[in-house]
């Protein structure tokens, strides 16, 4: 009997998280030239902080509305306050040869291009350097409703074809998203900023839905925008996100998931260019 435990719980820490971070197949992959400038404190939304940077760069984009700062959940931890402080205009050259080759690589494989040059800039030019952990934290997981799923799977796409996602956001903080040949990860990316139920956590698909779908008018109640004031109005009459998603047949439930983090272990502001 205790052989059995000790055999099951050894498959089980054994098993790969649910969530991973990007790790590059080359490593070797660099700018051409890169600069890197204070961005311009008048001008609110331009510039990126460095830990929004370093989450592009791995693979796990912190989404609009959350928090700016390490959150639960978060998969960039660690690193000093002035990472969520300054901001960053940066901009990075592709060397030639490598920018015609990215015209023929899928929307997957240029991506992985790009974040892997991110990689190697925060590398070189913040001395950035972290290790990865992988630890038990608070996701979403994303299943079928009781009667079933309600989306339907296209038929006949080609699966190489671009997916698209589109979010309206009105100042009352009522979401709508639209999407055209989406796929799943797409969907629930989309919903991980928009939510305040969710608040940027990870959500894992469980729906065994596979290939795409049309999305037509999804909408529900988002993060409110700030007027002036500080204040966000609401719509009352806006469906709860949980509401919204009983007309695809899906149900959003809070769990704990393995998820692999990104720990930065030092961290220097950018050398000159």
């Amino acid at each position: 009997m205790g052989a059995t435990v000790a055999a099951a719980f050894a498959q089980t820490a054994a098993q790969p998280p649910a969530v991973r971070v990007f790790h590059p197949h080359d490593p070797s992959l660099a700018y051409e030239v890169a600069t890197i400038k204070p961005s311009d404190p008048s001008q609110p939304y331009s510039g990126t902080t460095l830990r929004h940077y370093i989450a592009n760069a791995y693979g796990v984009p912190i989404p609009w509305g959350a928090p700016a700062t390490e959150f639960a959940g978060s998969q960039v931890v660690g690193g000093p306050g002035w990472i969520d402080k300054d901001k960053y205009d940066i901009k990075g050259k592709v060397p030639d040869e490598l920018r015609e080759a990215m015209k023929k690589m899928s929307g997957d494989e240029g991506r992985a291009t790009i974040e892997t040059m991110q990689q190697a800039l925060l590398a070189d030019r913040f001395h950035m350097k972290v290790h990865f952990e992988t630890r038990e934290m608070p996701v979403f997981e994303m299943v079928p409703a009781k009667d079933g799923l309600k989306i339907k799977a296209l038929t006949g796409v080609d699966e190489e074809a671009g997916a698209s996602m589109n979010m309206q956001i009105r100042s009352d903080g009522t979401a709508t998203l639209i999407g055209e040949s989406a796929t799943m990860d797409l969907f629930l990316n989309a919903l991980r900023g928009e939510s305040p139920d969710v608040a940027g956590r990870q959500i894992v698909d469980m729906t065994g839905f596979k290939g795409r779908f049309d999305l037509k008018g999804f909408r529900f109640s988002g993060v409110p925008l700030q007027n002036a004031g500080g204040a966000g109005a609401t719509d009352p009459d806006a469906p709860s996100l949980s509401q919204a998603l009983e007309q695809l047949g899906l149900k959003l439930i809070p769990a704990k998931g393995q998820v692999e983090v990104v720990v930065i272990d030092s961290i220097d502001r950018p050398t000159e260019n």
